[in-house]
């Protein structure tokens, strides 16, 4: 592969391109009553791929804990799609592989908190602000879930923050790259 920096590049991309992949899994499914989770599983897998890219090309100890702890959460989830599961068992893994998400991005907001204050890291930070709350917001829905509490507009809501916050840190990052 190339330089680190195209690692971070392409790593962010593979990202944003999961996240967006699963906001419409989430959103055909709300609007449906569908339970197909196919763009979910792709969605979910290319976020855990492109967390991983990032966290091998990162000098930062807490930046790449923050995506391997993201990597963590997305591989939960698909592991709560592959596998036969009660779906209290699936909701369950689910909550935990959204807050481990957010657990993660947690890392990356306050690495970039700690960085030189300038409107590409502030546009930076609002993203994986977004992201986080995309992700909590997730946790949430299939929490309601569990309570028999219909919440797939909410969870689809919280997909499309996160896929929101995830284009803006990939558009903040080839900014950032192409100076």
């Amino acid at each position: 592969m190339g330089s680190k920096n195209d690692q971070t590049l392409i790593g962010s991309w593979v990202v944003a391109a999961g996240t967006v992949a699963s906001a419409i899994n989430a959103s055909i499914n709300a609007h449906t009553d569908s339970d197909d989770e196919g763009l979910n599983l792709i969605g979910n897998t290319l976020q855990a791929t492109g967390n991983g890219i990032i966290a091998d090309e990162t000098n930062s100890p807490l930046s790449a804990s923050g995506n391997i702890i993201q990597a963590a959460g997305n591989s939960t989830i698909v592991y709560s799609i592959l596998n036969d599961l009660e779906r209290r068992t699936e909701l369950n893994l689910v909550i935990k592989g959204n807050l481990l998400q957010a657990l993660g991005g947690l890392a990356g907001f306050s690495e970039t908190y700690g960085t030189d204050p300038s409107l590409t890291n502030a546009y930076k930070l609002n993203g994986e602000l977004l992201e986080v709350v995309g992700n909590s917001i997730q946790a949430i829905a299939a929490g309601r879930e569990l309570e028999g509490i219909e919440a797939a507009d909410f969870s689809a809501l919280g997909s499309w923050i996160q896929a929101v916050g995830a284009i803006i840190v990939a558009l903040t990052i080839t900014k950032q790259e192409w100076r």
